[in-house]
Order: structure tokens, then C-alpha cells, then sequence
């Protein structure tokens, strides 16, 4: 079986892992899990007090504080 070399973006999601609580664009949310889209793109999916979504891990990484 041929290794598949982790994406560049997965591995810049490492520190952030499921159950953290971050601060996303001055908002606190707690990070449920790490995903990848369709498109293969990395991503997390991010629970707040109202509200769930799911954010490209380079939005992610442009917004966390």
C-alpha cells in the first residue's frame, strides 16, 4: 500500500485540537473536529454558543487569535 504524505494544511492544524477553545475574529468557540472538505481541503469544524460551521483551515489560521 502506497503512504500518503499529509497535506500541508493538515499539518498546520496540529496545535488545534478537538475540544480547545479558541478566539475566531474576536469570537470564543470550541473546536469539535477536523475535517476535510470535498475539495480535499483541510478544515475545522467550530461550535459556538448559538451557532456551527464548518471553515477552510486557511480561513481558520487567518482568523485565530
Amino acid at each position: 500500500m502506497e503512504k500518503i504524505d499529509p497535506q500541508r494544511d493538515h499539518e498546520r492544524l496540529k496545535p488545534y485540537a478537538p475540544g480547545q477553545k479558541i478566539t475566531f475574529k474576536g469570537k470564543v468557540y470550541t473546536i469539535e473536529r477536523r475535517t476535510t472538505l470535498a475539495s480535499g481541503e483541510a478544515a475545522v469544524v467550530l461550535q459556538g454558543e448559538t451557532d456551527q460551521f464548518v471553515i477552510s483551515a486557511d480561513q481558520f489560521l487567518a482568523g485565530v487569535q
